[in-house]
């Protein structure tokens, strides 16, 4: 996944890139290249939806010039989440019932028991794989609007100077 934008900025870019790298680095990012018209940071990904936002991007450059502030970002922070969220719920409502049918079957005679099994998986199966790709997209937007604030708050911190 891939984001871009840029806007136009007449300000100080030393002071937009100074609170972007202050931004950056306290959620864990680190510094690989400044120049005066230039960062970019690696992130450390995204563990957990409850993350900052900016952590959805696994690296980010900022670059000032032609009298425009522009970021881009690779999104494999959010990505893998995106990923993670589709996938392992579904993956873990098959395996418990796996689990269960094999369970029921030595314990009871083969019944009525399959039917609620085989229920109970379908129905949250069908739940993930509705509910999965919706939160993926909320990430995905999340992520979004953190890089769309951080650019905003870059340009009107450099203008304000």
């Amino acid at each position: 996944m891939q984001y871009a934008a840029s806007r136009s900025f007449r300000g100080d870019a030393e002071r937009a890139f100074r609170l972007a790298e202050s931004a950056l680095t306290a959620i864990g990012f680190q510094i690989t290249a400044r120049t005066a018209g230039l960062l970019e940071a690696i992130g450390p990904g995204m563990n957990s939806s409850r993350q900052s936002a900016l952590l959805g991007a696994s690296r980010i450059r900022l670059v000032h010039g032609h009298g425009e502030l522009a970021v881009e970002a690779e999104l494999g922070g959010a990505a893998w989440m995106s990923r993670f969220i589709t996938l392992f719920p579904i993956a873990l409502v098959l395996g418990l019932g796996g689990v269960l049918a094999v369970v029921f079957s030595m314990v009871f005679r083969p019944g009525l028991w399959l039917i609620g099994v085989v229920g109970a998986v379908g129905l949250n199966t069908a739940l993930w794989l509705w509910l999965g790709p919706r939160m993926a997209r909320g990430i995905r937007a999340r992520t979004d609007r953190a890089l769309d604030a951080l650019l905003a708050n870059m340009a009107s911190v450099g203008e304000s100077a």
